[in-house]
């Protein structure tokens, strides 16, 4: 029997969103080339989503305006934030105790968890950082990367 060595996984360590978002959405090999650029500078990034302005909840777009003081900003954008996963798990919560009977049966399907998952990601209450340009968004994450590991020594 041959035995695998277990990947730790730092309890500690930060994770972040990144939502890429534009008028239309990203053309498939656009988006591929920014996530490849992304994940090779970082490794604090659990979740990168191609997000449609138009597509997206007025108020939660009011408020990510309205956090980072109403800025003029090229498409696409880059929105940045941390991964709480109390809230993932409230979000599923609410899902859950809103179709009680679909949970019961097991009606609840894959793409609504999902769903209640990036409104629980995606929450721009929690945006650190909303920008048109990707290397601020490495430079931040990397700087969040060093912080998380300096909390994790002390």
């Amino acid at each position: 029997m041959l035995f695998r060595k277990k990947n730790k996984v730092d309890p500690n360590k930060r994770w972040y969103s990144i939502g890429i978002m534009s008028e239309k959405g990203l053309e498939d090999n656009e988006y591929d080339t920014l996530t490849e650029k992304i994940f090779d500078k970082v490794d604090n990034v659990g979740v990168i989503a191609n997000l449609i302005r138009e597509a997206w909840d007025k108020e939660q777009m009011e408020i990510l305006e309205k956090k980072f003081d109403y800025p003029t900003l090229a498409s696409p954008v880059f929105i940045v934030s941390e991964i709480i996963p109390d809230d993932i798990k409230r979000e599923t919560k609410l899902l859950e105790k809103k179709h009680k009977w679909k949970k019961f049966f097991g009606f609840i399907s894959l793409a609504e968890y999902l769903e209640a998952e990036d409104r629980a990601i995606f929450n721009f209450n929690h945006a650190l950082l909303y920008t048109d340009s990707m290397e601020e968004v490495i430079g931040f994450l990397n700087e969040k990367s060093k912080e998380t590991v300096s909390f994790n020594l002390n």
